[in-house]
């Protein structure tokens, strides 16, 4: 479990910062990449997403399919045939989300029962990373056709700006945490 703990976060963070540069940077060039794929947005809603990129006061009950990306999806003012073509593209892709989300369920449980001495533990570790890779590989992939074939030029454009106010306020909920917590001061209790 331990090897897993060390693991998994780095593949996790691996993939949001190798897709988020990336993103950042086809979005800055000649649009012709997944751009604006966010790297440290919270997700919510339906496939489309809803709610307020990362903002406070919103209440999500899951990630939805594609995670950050159906909130900054919301955020572009999706026309109903722009969203119908989404529906469609994530309807599509349903079952690979489907398998590799019961993969990964099922995998977790293992890893949960499994000593890290068992010789099975070191196989659970190598399934843990490629449904790891498998996932984020499927969003890209689900990403860049929603980018290519349903974002209008104008939406493109905002990516980059709504991506930087989300991790604007981000960073800032990190700093107002930090200070409330800082020199191990514990939080004041609630009745």
């Amino acid at each position: 479990m331990r090897r897993l703990r060390q693991v998994l976060p780095v593949l996790c963070i691996a993939g949001l910062v190798t897709g988020g540069v990336a993103s950042m940077a086809s979005a800055q060039g000649d649009g012709a990449g997944p751009a604006g794929a966010p790297s440290a947005l919270a997700g919510g809603g339906d496939p489309v997403g809803g709610g307020d990129i990362g903002g406070e006061g919103h209440h999500h009950h899951g990630p939805g399919m594609l995670g950050p990306m159906g909130l900054l999806l919301h955020k572009l003012d999706l026309s109903d045939a722009q969203r119908s073509q989404i529906k469609s593209i994530m309807s599509s892709e349903k079952s690979e989300f489907e398998a590799l989300r019961a993969s990964t369920a099922a995998n977790h449980e293992a890893l949960a029962k499994t000593p890290p001495t068992d010789a099975a533990y070191d196989g659970l570790i190598q399934t843990a990373q490629s449904n790891a890779s498998n996932h984020v590989a499927l969003l890209a992939k689900t990403w860049k056709q929603i980018y290519t074939t349903v974002l209008t030029p104008e939406q493109k454009a905002q990516i980059p700006t709504l991506v930087a106010q989300a991790e604007a306020r981000r960073a800032e909920r990190l700093q107002r945490w930090q200070s409330r917590h800082a020199n191990g001061a514990a939080p004041a209790p609630t009745e």
